[in-house]
């Protein structure tokens, strides 16, 4: 049968789309996207660049000629890959805590998120496309993080981080009367009697209630023979430890150090401070910033420049759904106004990130044999006039702007 074509503009006439009917299968079906600019991972853009698509993966990306006896689309404006977030509690509702305990490190992200919550859609019109799902940081030891695209319900690490809090929030909580349990596994239900268990539901502080009581908890906690600790002191499973104010940060640090711990620490607003900062490249940890929003005081944001011409890596949180998804770029531009690099915070948004979340082996980049997760963008997307145009995730498109 003779292929026909339907040509249609669209997303506000920034777009021009070519179907062509095929006898092949939607599986082996190939799409071609022409841009404006293509963005690169090195801070390289390509101008009018080609990215082929094939069963859901990148194939070419270049200089290249499209093949018009395939369906192809031209997009008058920049493709970039996919944003990752690199902490958020997005689809969790309550369930990113246990009230009754201070370490459920065997308690599983990956086990309590729905998939189809209202903020996975917000955070595709914001042109994110991958994010970690973190525990509260009310817990010692919330748990262990996931990485998960934002459609499709994706699992891309079902153990991406052993969740770790330096914040005074975990040595001085005061728990409810009732408290809950949330995807764990053996270990919480075999130490502490199991879901409904209320031991620790005094109207006290729960233990541990000081810096040296939680370290003493860490330390014979990390001599588990088996499980998420165990896992993390012999490096295969990183962690993320969240820390705010400058004794939390250089805590965690020296922690981490000590203890030959990767991973990364989330909070950190003055982790570029001179002070600081030697500790900090030390314990070889990298950062999650973020979010932040208009009238974010002066030292957090030239934080970002600081750390990234140190070399210590930077991604960025999105802490969904206390803050909306369209933080996340605010975060990055106003790092930009504060004297930080563009191609800087796109690697931290896409690459670095996926680094940090521990994907970068499938997303956060534009190389063939990768996951084919883009954003179409109207302009440049640390220029906060431009817009999301539209967001492929495994090569469908997962919003549109015409939706």
């Amino acid at each position: 049968m003779k292929a026909t074509s339907i040509f249609t503009a669209g997303l506000a006439g920034s777009l021009a789309v070519l179907a062509l009917a095929s006898p092949a299968s939607a599986q082996d079906r190939v799409l071609q996207i022409q841009a404006k600019e293509i963005h690169l991972a090195d801070g390289s853009s390509i101008e009018n660049g080609v990215l082929v698509v094939r069963r859901g993966k990148i194939t070419r990306i270049g200089k290249l000629e499209l093949d018009e006896s395939k369906p192809f689309l031209r997009h008058d404006g920049v493709l970039t890959a996919g944003f990752v977030a690199c902490q958020s509690a997005s689809g969790l509702g309550d369930e990113g805590h246990d009230d009754t305990r201070a370490v459920l490190a065997e308690a599983r992200i990956a086990h309590a998120f729905s998939p189809k919550h209202s903020d996975f859609e917000e955070a595709l019109e914001a042109g994110i496309t991958s994010m970690v799902l973190a525990p509260s940081e009310r817990n010692l030891a919330g748990g262990i993080t996931a990485t998960v695209k934002t459609a499709g319900g994706v699992v891309l690490a079902k153990e991406a981080h052993l969740a770790l809090s330096f914040s005074a929030e975990a040595f001085s909580y005061v728990p409810p009367r009732f408290g809950f349990f949330f995807g764990a596994e053996n270990e919480a239900a075999g130490r502490d009697g199991g879901p409904e268990d209320t031991t620790g539901s005094s109207r006290t502080p729960r233990p541990p209630t000081s810096y040296a009581g939680a370290v003493r908890t860490l330390n014979e906690r990390l001599e588990d023979e088996t499980g998420a600790f165990s896992k993390a002191k012999k490096g295969e499973l990183p962690v993320l430890l969240t820390a705010w104010d400058r004794h939390e940060v250089a805590r965690a640090a020296r922690f981490a150090k000590a203890n030959a711990l990767r991973g990364a620490v989330r909070g950190a607003p003055l982790a570029g401070d001179p002070g600081l900062l030697p500790t900090l490249k030390d314990s070889g940890l990298a950062v999650v910033l973020g979010p932040f929003a208009p009238g974010q005081k002066a030292p957090a944001l030239e934080t970002v420049h600081t750390l990234q011409e140190a070399g210590v890596p930077v991604g960025f949180a999105l802490d969904a759904p206390r803050s909306s998804p369209q933080n996340f770029r605010m975060t990055a531009a106003l790092a930009m106004a504060a004297g930080a690099e563009a191609k800087n915070l796109l690697r931290s948004m896409t690459v670095v990130g996926a680094e940090i979340a521990g994907v970068s082996d499938r997303v956060g980049s534009l190389e063939p044999g990768k996951d084919a997760d883009f954003v179409l963008w109207s302009g440049h997307p640390l220029d906060l006039s431009s817009r999301v145009e539209a967001v492929y995730v495994d090569g469908a498109q997962a919003w549109s702007r015409n939706r």
